[in-house]
């Protein structure tokens, strides 16, 4: 991802350096390489959301996993909790 940013960094500045420092004629190119990097810049940032937001989707799925019958049991097997004993109507 840091390879694109530095991309599109160099070309904004590009697109700034050629609007300042060019005549009438460089400009629409300037503005041009400006827009493009800006267009860049946000579908950058939406693809990195994408990329968080999938991650946390197979994180949770992995958790909700039942476990196999090669994964280790989670604590020490026993169980914790009892349950209560059944009422049979008589009381």
């Amino acid at each position: 991802m840091r390879p694109w940013i530095a991309a599109l960094c160099a070309l904004a500045v590009t697109g700034l350096v050629l609007v300042l420092a060019g005549d009438g004629a460089a400009d629409p190119i300037g503005i041009g390489l400006i827009g493009l990097a800006s267009v860049g810049a946000v579908s950058l940032g939406f693809y990195a959301v994408g990329r968080s937001e999938d991650a946390a989707r197979a994180k949770e799925e992995q958790a909700r996993r039942p476990p196999g019958p090669d994964d280790p049991p989670p604590g020490d097997g026993r169980l914790t909790a009892r349950r209560p004993p059944r009422s049979r109507g008589d009381s």
